[in-house]
């Protein structure tokens, strides 16, 4: 098995992709979400519809960004906590 810093190099190994939430109020607040987002986008005019598109695309780049943020700060912290643990041991 390959080490875990090669796959994220290689491009192998890509955790936005692998990310699932298991809470059943995610998924259902989600479905309800995708329903009343594509009801209200068919209820508009095309012009309208279109501008909404862009609205949505600019929401889905913005979300990214935040996720993308949150994972790489978890991660430091992670790395922080790991740290301390290692430190606090080898001063022992």
């Amino acid at each position: 098995m390959e080490r875990i810093l090669e796959q994220l190099y290689k491009g192998d190994l890509c955790p936005a992709d692998n990310c699932q939430v298991e809470n059943p109020d995610y998924r259902r607040l989600c479905s309800a979400n995708l329903e009343e987002t594509d009801r209200f986008a068919n209820s508009l005019a095309e012009e309208r519809r279109e501008a909404f598109d862009v609205l949505m695309d600019h929401y889905l780049e913005v979300s990214f960004m935040e996720k993308t943020q949150a994972f790489t700060d978890g991660f430091r912290l992670g790395a922080q906590v790991m740290c301390e643990v290692f430190r606090a041991a080898a001063e022992q």
